[in-house]
């Protein structure tokens, strides 16, 4: 492996295991959450399905989860108060899961610790680091889409 490629790996897995730890720090710091990194991102994608809410199908693919483990991930966040689910207006056999008004504040607490990282970030990037930047990540992000075999 050459110079540039070695560099390139130990940042790599240095930014993977930063990325988690200082996620996990910043949950701890919030003190009265008591939620689990993978249970965040569990809130933070029903949470995209805005109001309407998601099926446990659409979490479970966006989590890259199996549909039963997204099930029991879901019925622990309900009983804690984070998730609800009732029925679909349109087809009543379709189960939807949404946030709770508590559900709402910790995917908001989430969505800002984000936009704070990659604001701060961005701050003292040029116009050129930030497209280069983004270049890069974006053909990381691809290797692993297709390394996946999921074509984007």
């Amino acid at each position: 492996m050459d110079a540039f490629s070695m560099a390139l790996n130990e940042i790599l897995v240095d930014v993977y295991q930063n990325i988690l730890r200082v996620e996990e720090k910043a949950l701890q710091e919030a003190g009265r959450l008591h939620l689990s990194i993978k249970e965040m991102h569990l809130l933070e994608a029903v949470g995209k399905g805005e109001t309407q809410g998601r099926t446990v199908s659409e979490i479970a693919s966006a989590m890259n989860i199996t549909r039963p483990t997204a099930t029991v991930a879901i019925s622990k966040l309900e009983k804690r108060g984070y998730l609800e689910k009732k029925s679909d207006d349109a087809d009543g056999r379709t189960v939807r899961v949404t946030l709770t008004k508590k559900g709402k504040r910790i995917d908001n607490f989430h969505r800002l610790y984000h936009y704070n990282m990659v604001t701060k970030i961005a701050e003292g990037l040029t116009k050129e680091e930030k497209d280069s930047l983004l270049k890069g990540i974006g053909k990381l992000n691809q290797f692993l889409q297709e390394s996946l075999g999921e074509k984007k």
